[in-house]
């Protein structure tokens, strides 16, 4: 009986999921004790031993083997069974299984008696770490003023388990010590101004734009120009933003791409008036198209172009130093439904003979004529020598004052040295402001700054309050600590239980502490994947190419959940919450007609399948291909996002989706089944499935849909979990998973600790984990209370020590070391 093991067992078996205990001499099994503990044990055998036996080794484990009083030396198998048990995966769909309530005590009494041995928790180990490029960018921003993109300026960042965080692969590596030099000098530049800059030309947008034979061609979700743009002045149409960096006061000229072509006069019969802004405030304004120009290219072609796309071209414009943004876009002609004869095929109609602007581009400075006071050089100056006695003191004062902020803590003389001698090089070259850029450049190439360096110990050690400080900030803000934060580290008040409290609600209040919704929630939800899937135009041309609505749906998702994370709610309000922020493009996708206008706003939704984070267009893409549902993502997704307990990865030459049957159309769901007949499938699918036929009714791009587009029958979201949960769809499928709300509190959790801390959370981290669930719960699970905990836990506040060296390798050390 014990040959006959299913082959879903045996997809558990080749995973690696379950920790190989074959090694391992098999032990008598000792007697149940007479407790509570008895009846737990039996269940373990009785459902248990057939596979996993020391005969059969299903999944590299003997349960027979082990006995309960062994449960704590065994922790690594155990905490692998709770996850199981807890996503319902054992035992395998199609064997024998306990009752619900067998299940919960078997986890209850699991989970309880491998908390009670965590007598002395482990605390994990990190490495030295570089900043990721966030990290940098947010430090540049805090430290020096300026916003810059840290993709631009340092290599890419690998990812562990969908975050950027991880330690192990944030190492140093020639080419980024080459690029982080580079970008030293290059922010320092900008920070400080260059009085002396030479014109240069930078272009925006696709520069095949800027001179056109052809349409251009609008890039992927840039919206649609027939419409007000966010954060456009009102009156507007369409456009485009641009942050530049202006390296002094002077003059500059602006091109903007061309509008107008001989091949045909497109968008030319209506005038269209161009305004430019800066930082918002008008600075030019030209007529496009109109009878005028229409007649003018239609009689003189390449002539009339050329007059038309003239007036385009070397716009010129004072601008002083610093980071401003320059904006191209329309003064909106009219609020008619549309100028066809036939109306487009888009959701929100619109003017479609209007002219769109794809590309500009700036060039100077081309007359210098000072230098203003930036936010950046604001930061840096923060005193001014009135005589050459003067200079010294005060360069003291800022390059302290930098390289405080910059490397975390107060700054020594040993610091000071050779940033000083960097100053003194660079004012005999030049200015005392050549002196504090070339000081400035050294801070940034500094491994003080680029590194996040504690110190190391032989054994357990509590983190200094400077270091705590350090992991507080890069955790909730993704940046460097401030002056508040530094002051109290440095006086060692940071730690006292009150004022860590104290100093976690105001970072969450801060509005840098946005980041952890557009870094940790995103990595978390493992949104970037939606960047991979682009609708396939066939199917929704409404929602493909320039109408993409995926940057629609991230701002939606970002409000949305930020709202939840900083608004004093429960973490499980992430199911259940009955609100999201539109504006009407995303409203009318959504089937909602009455939001008007291009701003986002809050809105109360009526339709309980829009509930919480799975009525979201960004979770709904992001588990879906490009022209079609996917069941089975979407109950992984959220098997393994949401429940925390994912699959195991499929087998190898397993069959793809049937595409269809000959002479019979089938819905997907009915193309999954058939699938999931297959033996080796069955097992997993019998879980995953049932979640996301809940979801059915939604297509690629978040619409509700009832009928079918292939059978043209009604979508059937019925579904029975294994553990007989039946729903009926998507709101019923909300409704289920709130009900598991602490597993979902714990999800976040573990995923909010392994971004904190830059490790993956392992077997040994499960106790505190399952602490810090059971001290937010009575908080209602806030997420403030669960931030708290991981900040309050061991593997946030301690380090453990390097593991030892292996023998051989410190018996190879000894010698070397004696060798004449």
């Amino acid at each position: 009986m014990r040959k006959s093991i299913t082959s879903a067992v045996a997809i558990l078996a080749t995973s690696g999921l379950w920790v190989d205990a074959s090694a391992t001499a098999p032990a008598a099994t000792a007697a149940p004790p007479a407790d509570a503990t008895h009846g737990n044990w039996k269940t373990v055998q009785t459902f248990c031993f057939e596979c996993h036996n020391v005969e059969d080794w299903a999944g590299g484990v003997a349960f027979d083997s082990m006995s309960a009083d062994g449960i704590p030396q065994d922790a690594k198998i155990w905490e692998q069974a709770v996850r199981k048990l807890r996503g319902g995966m054992m035992p395998p769909p199609g064997h024998k299984r306990p009752d619900s309530a067998a299940v919960k005590n078997l986890v209850s009494y699991l989970e309880t008696t491998l908390d009670d041995a965590n007598t002395h928790p482990n605390p994990g180990r990190v490495p030295l770490r570089r900043l990721n490029r966030r990290e940098y960018a947010n430090a540049v921003h805090d430290l020096i003023g300026l916003d810059i993109d840290g993709a631009a300026w340092l290599p890419e960042d690998p990812l562990k388990d969908g975050f950027d965080t991880n330690a192990d692969l944030l190492r140093v590596t020639p080419n980024f010590l080459d690029q982080s030099v580079a970008a030293a000098r290059a922010l320092a530049l900008q920070a400080v101004g260059d009085p002396k800059a030479a014109p240069i030309d930078t272009t925006y947008g696709n520069i095949a734009n800027m001179i056109i034979s052809l349409n251009p061609r609008p890039g992927m979700g840039t919206g649609n120009q027939e419409k007000y743009q966010d954060g456009m002045p009102f009156g507007t149409r369409g456009g485009m933003v641009a942050e530049h960096w202006f390296a002094a006061d002077g003059e500059y000229s602006l091109t903007i791409g061309d509008m107008a072509m001989a091949r045909e006069v497109p968008k030319l019969e209506f005038e269209n008036t161009v305004i430019v802004l800066l930082d918002g405030k008008e600075i030019h304004r030209v007529t496009v198209g109109g009878e005028q120009d229409y007649k003018d290219v239609d009689q003189n072609l390449d002539a009339g172009v050329y007059h038309i796309n003239s007036r385009l071209r070397d716009i010129r414009f004072h601008a002083s130093a610093g980071q401003h943004k320059l904006a191209v876009t329309f003064l909106r002609r009219s609020y008619a439904e549309s100028d066809e004869r036939v109306r487009p095929n888009v959701l929100d109609g619109g003017q479609q003979r209007v002219n769109a602007v794809h590309a500009m581009q700036i060039k100077g400075p081309l007359k210098i004529t000072g230098m203003s006071e930036t936010r950046s050089r604001a930061k840096i100056f923060i005193c001014t020598p009135a005589t050459a006695a003067d200079e010294d003191p005060c360069a003291q004062k800022i390059i302290t004052n930098l390289a405080q902020h910059a490397f975390r803590r107060p700054v020594t003389d040993a610091d000071m040295q050779p940033l000083r001698a960097f100053y003194q090089k660079g004012r005999q070259a030049g200015t005392f402001e050549t002196g504090i850029r070339d000081a400035l450049a050294a801070i940034l190439a500094s491994p003080d700054f680029l590194f996040r360096m504690e110190g190391a110990s032989d054994s357990v050690r509590t983190l200094s309050d400077l270091e705590l400080a350090t992991r507080m900030s890069f955790f909730i803000w993704s940046s460097l600590p401030d002056q508040e934060l530094l002051d109290l580290a440095t006086r060692n008040e940071l730690s006292k239980p009150e004022v860590l409290k104290a100093q976690v609600h105001r970072m969450l209040g801060d509005p840098r502490a946005l980041t952890l919704t557009t870094d940790f929630a995103f990595q978390w939800l493992n949104i970037a994947k939606m960047d991979t899937i682009s609708p396939a135009q066939a199917q929704f041309s409404y929602a493909a190419g320039a109408y993409d609505p995926r940057p629609l749906f991230k701002k939606e998702l970002t409000l949305f959940i930020d709202s939840i994370f900083r608004s004093d709610r429960s973490v499980v309000d992430l199911l259940t919450a009955d609100h999201t922020y539109v504006n009407e493009e995303l409203a009318l996708l959504y089937g909602m007609e009455d939001v008007k206008g291009g701003e986002f706003r809050r809105v109360t939704l009526t339709d309980p399948t829009r509930f919480g984070l799975l009525g979201k267009g960004a979770v709904l893409m992001t588990t879906a291909n490009p022209d079609r549902t996917a069941p089975v993502l979407r109950g992984a997704w959220i098997m393994e996002r949401i429940l925390g307990t994912p699959q195991t990865n499929p087998p190898p030459n397993v069959p793809t989706l049937t595409a269809f049957v000959p002479g019979k159309p089938m819905t997907v769901r009915e193309r999954t089944e058939v699938h999931r007949r297959n033996p080796p499938c069955s097992g997993c699918h019998a879980v995953m499935d049932p979640l996301g036929f809940a979801l059915e009714n939604f297509n690629t791009v978040g619409e509700f849909r009832a009928i079918d587009p292939q059978t043209h029958t009604l979508i059937d979201t019925a579904a029975t979990m294994p553990d007989g949960t039946r729903m009926a769809g998507p709101a019923d499928l909300h409704k289920s998973l709130a009900a598991r709300g602490p597993q979902l509190a714990q999800t976040i959790t573990e995923k909010l600790m392994t971004y904190a801390v830059g490790r993956p959370v392992e077997y040994y981290d499960m106790p505190s984990v399952r602490q810090i669930v059971r001290d937010a719960a009575k908080d209602n699970y806030r997420f403030e209370s669960i931030v708290l905990g991981v900040v309050q836990s061991d593997a946030f506040r301690k380090r453990a020590p390097a593991a030892p060296l292996p023998a051989s390798l410190t018996t190879q050390a000894a010698n070397l070391t004696s060798a004449p």
